[in-house]
């Protein structure tokens, strides 16, 4: 089962999340990039969906180190914000597999998901 490690310091967001994707995919979470990081070399995800803006370490330089680094950088990056005209998101978009604007429709973050674990 594809694996899917869901990072956003909104435990609320997470458990939506989670709800979403539970019934097709292996979830783990992290609440940081700091965590993210952490988890995904544990746990090796297939797939993360990244929020952008989050203490300790934020959703853009966790996908930077995510993606330079030789066992993680074929993790599939799906970002999430809602500064979708922001610097920040610019860089993530070129960093990012995809990127979904907030406030989403559940149905598009899934199918933005299902979409790369098709890649």
């Amino acid at each position: 089962m594809i694996k899917v490690l869901i990072v956003d310091d909104l435990e609320g967001v997470r458990r939506m999340l989670v709800y979403a994707l539970e019934d097709d995919y292996n979830i783990v979470q992290a609440a940081n990039g700091l965590e993210a990081i952490s988890v995904a070399q544990s746990e090796q995800p297939d797939i993360i969906v990244m929020d952008l803006d989050m203490p300790v370490m934020d959703g853009v330089e966790a996908t930077r180190q995510i993606k330079s680094h030789p066992q993680l950088s074929r993790i599939k990056v799906l970002a999430v914000s809602g500064q979708h005209n922001s610097e920040k998101a610019r860089l993530i978009r070129d960093a990012a597999d995809a990127f979904i604007e907030k406030p989403f429709e559940i149905a598009d973050l899934v199918e933005a998901v299902r979409s790369l674990s098709l890649k």
